[in-house]
């Protein structure tokens, strides 16, 4: 294919007898040149790929990729272990994160780059669309937009700045609370359920009732969170699509948990503190005990095979995710009995007879309750980016003691564990000469 392609190159080049120095060069693309339907169409089909990038991670190991957010909160929670030899990803796993972490900043562009350039699509949209009413990417990338916050909210320490794009132009920003920038997520979700696309598909209205109810489920609004997420099927799911045709395009969780790639391994009662996934033995958190070493040669590797191969596809909200939103405002409003219920009526609906043939007993009210009901969101949200946010709110709104939640202890590979609960702004960020530093590094 390649010679034929040069062929075709040369006889070009001699039927119209110019020189190199005035061809036209393909591939370029000019701003210019997408302002228009179809070029704002591109964009949000570009700013669509860049969100799954940003928190799925892709089957890459060159410059230009990334671990994504779901496997680096999973080291920073409970639910990985790095069984890998980068001292990047280790510090993550380990709870002592640098601000120069190579991996962090990378991880840190990428998830603003995903919000940008869905603010930017939907922008764009709104512009050239002949008939915006039935156009159903705009509400999509709003979304997506308030769901890049989110991430950045629940991970990254108080004070991330949202700085964003005007006619092309970057305008920065100094950070803002957290508080504040769930706010700001919400009113994306508000912009999109507000649009009259959402009635053309209602996966998408689903997709910012979902978002909306997290944002106000991290800001303690948990009745508030409830009526967001009413009215989602149990069934729904938005899923972030992959492909095993190109390592870009490659399910990262899949990839690197693999025999022959040993990096990320299911863990187990991580520092003490952390939620027994492999001896749980639940089907909700499938692994393979390989019998193997990861790439460190030291660590035993339990491959992830909730995601079965590189194409999987990997929820980004669900109906799951809906009712279990409602079940934490049935705790905080009606105790412990009225969230039992629907976590039951959850696990009455799985296919394995091992969860719905066990209802959960009705918990005693506080402590034990609240257990319950994280210990299922762990179980359902496994590998989907949900489980930091959750063991800083356990903290921050329930009230319970770090060293009571996050691992403590020796670190397997030397030292002890650190005191970080969420990741450190980057170093990266310094250029802005609005940011002054995290806010706070609290959870």
């Amino acid at each position: 294919m390649k010679s034929s392609l040069l062929m075709s190159a040369a006889a070009a080049l001699t039927l119209c007898a110019c020189g190199l120095l005035d061809t036209t060069q393909p591939g370029v693309i000019k701003p210019g040149d997408l302002d228009n339907y179809i070029g704002a169409q591109a964009k949000a089909k570009g700013a669509i790929a860049a969100y799954g990038f940003a928190i799925d991670g892709d089957g890459n190991f060159d410059t230009d990729s990334t671990d994504g957010m779901i496997l680096s909160t999973g080291l920073m929670s409970d639910e990985f272990t790095y069984v890998g030899p980068n001292p990047t990803p280790q510090e993550f796993n380990a709870h002592a994160v640098s601000s120069i972490n190579s991996s962090l900043s990378v991880l840190y562009f990428y998830v603003h780059k995903a919000r940008i350039s869905s603010e930017a699509a939907a922008v764009a949209l709104e512009r050239f669309t002949p008939d915006t009413a039935n156009e159903t990417l705009i509400p999509e990338v709003l979304s997506l937009a308030g769901m890049s916050i989110i991430s950045l909210e629940e991970n990254f320490c108080s004070g991330v700045p949202l700085s964003y794009l005007q006619a092309d132009t970057v305008v920065l920003t100094s950070g803002s609370t957290t508080a504040a920038g769930l706010d700001s997520a919400i009113l994306r979700f508000d912009a999109a359920l507000a649009h009259p696309a959402v009635a053309v598909d209602l996966n998408i209205q689903y997709l910012a009732q979902v978002g909306k109810g997290r944002a106000l489920l991290d800001l303690g609004q948990y009745a508030a969170a409830a009526t967001a997420v009413s009215g989602v099927p149990d069934d729904f799911q938005y899923l972030s699509e992959h492909s095993t045709s190109r390592s870009r395009l490659q399910n990262a969780i899949f990839e690197y948990s693999t025999t022959s790639t040993g990096l990320f391994s299911v863990a187990d009662s991580s520092g003490s503190n952390g939620i027994p996934y492999r001896t749980l033995n639940d089907s909700r958190v499938p692994f393979v005990d390989t019998g193997i070493n990861g790439l460190d040669l030291i660590t035993p590797l339990f491959s992830i095979i909730k995601y079965p191969d590189a194409g999987s596809p990997i929820p980004i909200a669900s109906g799951i995710e809906a009712r279990l939103i409602e079940a934490e405002a049935a705790l905080t409003a009606g105790g412990p009995a009225a969230m039992n219920t629907i976590l039951n009526n959850l696990r009455a609906e799985s296919a394995d007879t091992a969860i719905s043939n066990n209802p959960l007993p009705v918990p005693a009210a506080g402590v034990a309750a609240q257990d319950q009901l994280f210990s299922e969101r762990a179980l359902w949200l496994y590998a989907t980016g949900h489980r930091l946010g959750d063991m800083r709110r356990l903290v921050r709104q329930y009230g319970r003691a770090r060293d009571s939640v996050f691992p403590t202890g020796p670190f397997p590979k030397g030292g002890n564990y650190g005191t970080d609960v969420n990741f450190v702004i980057p170093e990266s960020e310094d250029h802005n000469p609005h940011f002054t530093g995290c806010v706070d590094r609290l959870p």
